[in-house]
């Protein structure tokens, strides 16, 4: 059995789905962080879902499924600025849509929803990353209309130079600038995350450049895409081969050759992992929930077993998170929390972890959703000062100032052999608590207004001077 094979055939085991679960009944209100919790998973449970390429008709079934999943969340996101269009909820939805709108290579849609941000919250964290999202697809369409035309171009002054040996050098001058060229339209496209077309841009350099130093590059980064982008490791991997293949004396057919072997432990791994799950999953109980029955979360797996399924959740988990796969490792966690979450100690730590991977992608907002989530559903867990602290770096990061204060304040109350961070805690409240310029108004108040702590006429509430005509 080739290399290829065997994955595919690990593959074939993993079984990675999300588990979401939702009721409503009456004429019950959704309060509006339910709602954009509920929008959340939908997006998350699209970003998880693994698109299958065995056959066309199985692809097809399963980006219908992916679209639907990123269509309903983009609803949710809709209703909630339609609900709070000014709040902190409608700021975040607007972001959200503009990432769904990006997944559609709808850079138009995006680009509103970002100003719309801008134009509401100009200088907070939502705005600054909605600048950032505006200038980013900005500079990449300018990028794909500027190096589009210069490929074009220097590639057919390229075919016409090198059929006369008196214009070589001339020839070979636009090979470069025509080969930097499609690299660089290629890279633009990754960037916006249009990676169907980044992967034939790419391609197409590969096949009428194939002696140029940025081939392997480029053939590499296909690898890349797949792997790092779009999780499909089947798709992946005959990208790497084929830098091994045609480039095999390049510095890139080497990590790729250590980059296969390692993915193929890793997902051999997570695949022994996942049919020792089904293995000692409930069969019985499984179709009664089929069946529109409940079941206890304790009949999921066969009695004895809980604690080898335990770990080999956290170990799929961890092998995700060593292919830098944050999606599907947050995925696996929440389906422990989810199945097991009789199993308190373990259904806490893996309801942190999701926090602790969302924080370190910079989804502070989800990290924050995610440590409620444990602190609601894990108040005594040996997780909970880490979580409190957690929480509050995260408050800081998206500029909320007041929850921040609040947050490091209550992690200092804790009890003294939890507070590992207490003296950066007690750093940050000191700061917090100042007034420099005496008008009344704490540091932390002055940063969550936008005002200076310098000024006493620049406080919280003040009037601003008119503009002078």
């Amino acid at each position: 059995m080739n290399r290829l094979t065997h994955l595919s055939h690990c593959l074939a085991l993993v079984i990675m789905a999300v588990v979401i679960a939702g009721c409503a009944g009456g004429m019950s209100i959704v309060p509006i962080g339910a709602k954009a919790q509920n929008a959340d998973r939908k997006f998350e449970q699209a970003e998880t879902m693994q698109i299958r390429s065995d056959t066309k008709e199985n692809k097809q079934k399963d980006l219908a499924k992916q679209k639907e999943l990123y269509d309903k969340a983009l609803a949710g996101y809709l209703g909630i600025i339609e609900q709070d269009a000014t709040g902190k909820y409608g700021l975040w939805s607007h972001l959200q849509a503009a990432a769904v709108y990006r997944k559609r290579f709808d850079w138009d849609e995006a680009t509103q929803h970002y100003q719309e941000i801008v134009d509401l919250s100009p200088t907070g964290y939502f705005g600054g990353r909605a600048k950032s999202g505006i200038a980013d697809i900005r500079k990449n369409r300018q990028i794909l209309a500027e190096k589009r035309a210069t490929y074009q171009n220097r590639k057919a002054l390229y075919d016409q130079l090198i059929q006369d040996e008196r214009t070589q050098v001339q020839a070979q001058s636009s090979y470069e600038i025509a080969a930097q060229a499609l690299y660089d339209v290629a890279k633009a496209y990754q960037t916006l995350g249009n990676y169907p077309e980044a992967i034939l841009q790419y391609e197409r350099l590969v096949a009428e450049f194939p002696d140029h130093k940025l081939s392997p590059q480029a053939q590499f980064q296909i690898g890349n895409i797949y792997f790092y982008e779009r999780y499909d490791y089947i798709g992946g991997w005959p990208a790497f081969n084929k830098v091994i293949e045609k480039f095999p004396d390049s510095y890139e057919a080497s990590e790729a050759d250590t980059l296969l072997k390692r993915t193929a432990e890793i997902l051999t791994d997570i695949a022994q992992d996942q049919a020792d799950i089904q293995k000692y999953t409930n069969k019985k109980a499984i179709q009664y929930e089929k069946a529109g029955r409940f079941i206890l979360a304790s009949d999921r797996y066969l009695s004895g077993y809980t604690d080898r399924i335990v770990q080999d959740f956290q170990s799929i988990a961890g092998g995700w998170i060593r292919l830098k796969n944050y999606p599907f490792a947050i995925a696996s966690y929440r389906k422990l929390a989810t199945n097991l979450s009789y199993k308190k100690f373990a259904a806490a730590d893996a309801l942190f972890r999701i926090g602790e991977l969302y924080q370190k992608d910079g989804e502070y907002q989800q990290a924050i959703a995610a440590f409620d989530d444990m602190l609601a559903l894990a108040p005594e867990s040996t997780w909970r000062a880490e979580t409190v602290y957690q929480q509050a770096v995260c408050y800081r990061a998206i500029r909320e100032f007041e929850k921040a204060y609040e947050g490091f304040k209550g992690y200092m109350s804790l009890k003294k052999d939890d507070r590992k961070y207490y003296r950066e805690a007690e750093q940050i409240v000191r700061q917090y608590e100042l007034d420099q310029d005496q008008d009344g108004h704490m540091f932390y108040k002055e940063q969550e207004a936008g005002t200076s702590d310098q000024d006493p006429n620049d406080y919280p509430g003040a009037a601003k001077p008119q503009a002078s005509r």
